[in-house]
């Protein structure tokens, strides 16, 4: 009779639950990444226009300060997003690491069954073969008395 571990179910369900966990994961790294950028982005456009300001003097400023306050918004707004991303990709790892964890426990679960189901059936059959050795000694012991 071959192994056969009761929990192989939940086990399956267990991985599928980690590969979901580090695909969630890495998207949250990509979209962390993704506003970072932006961020970065708008800081150097905003940056420009302050430098463009200061050298074009008075001439356009309230088209500049319109523009440098818009952008100011959205970096404010895209610092929020990448604080939620943030902490949407720590979630995401301390997930991955709980899945991780339950994980190792079922499949040391696993290994310690079929630890004692090897034990078992070592048991068996050298009760087996104990049984067979006596009855072959008894009919030794019958035919040696009927010579």
């Amino acid at each position: 009779m071959s192994f056969k571990y009761r929990l192989e179910k939940v086990l399956k369900i267990r991985e599928e639950q980690l590969d979901e966990a580090i695909l969630k994961m890495k998207k949250a790294e990509e979209n962390l990444k993704s506003i970072s950028y932006d961020l970065s982005v708008t800081t150097e456009h905003r940056n420009d226009l302050h430098t463009e300001l200061i050298k074009e003097g008075l001439s356009h400023a309230t088209l500049y300060v319109r523009r440098i306050k818009q952008l100011n918004e959205r970096i404010a707004k895209l610092e929020k997003d990448l604080q939620s991303a943030q902490d949407a990709l720590i979630k995401a790892k301390e997930d991955v690491i709980e899945a991780k964890m339950k994980l190792e426990a079922l499949k040391k679960h696993k290994q310690k069954k079929y630890s004692d189901y090897i034990n078992e059936e070592n048991r068996k059959e050298r009760l087996m073969l104990d049984e067979i050795g006596v009855l072959k000694h008894t009919r030794e012991l019958i035919e040696s008395r009927e010579e």
